[in-house]
């Protein structure tokens, strides 16, 4: 035993109850996307705390630090592991020999030399 379907039929209560869904979900997306930008700008590391807090929150960050921790800070760089850290510095700066800048160099005279090459070549053919 089949039941007969219903004809569908689309009343003015039927377009008030969407309008009223449609709406609401409206509201409920646009107050999650905006706690999801929120969010974001707090989880995202390339934002400082003064952006997203505003003002001067480090210096007042090391203001409230005790004063052997500001002593550490202030005196890092006379610390064994301070001066590991620079002497690493110092070597990989003197490995690379201004890496960058002749590999730079390297090209730009192969480049000269291929294009002096081929007008060489083009002026002896004609």
């Amino acid at each position: 035993m089949s039941k007969e379907d219903k004809p569908q039929k689309i009343t003015f209560k039927s377009v008030i109850r969407l309008v009223i869904f449609l709406f609401l979900a409206w509201l409920i997306i646009s107050f999650l996307s905006q706690q999801s930008q929120l969010k974001e700008n707090i989880d995202d590391p390339t934002v400082s705390i003064d952006e997203t807090m505003g003002g001067d929150v480090l210096g007042e960050m090391y203001s409230r630090l005790p004063q052997d921790s500001r002593n550490q800070i202030e005196n890092f760089d006379k610390t064994e592991t301070g001066k590991f850290f620079y002497n690493s510095f110092e070597y990989v700066k003197e490995k690379l020999d201004g890496f960058p800048q002749k590999q730079i160099k390297d090209i730009k005279k192969g480049i000269i030399k291929n294009m002096s090459e081929e007008m060489i070549r083009q002026v002896d053919e004609n």
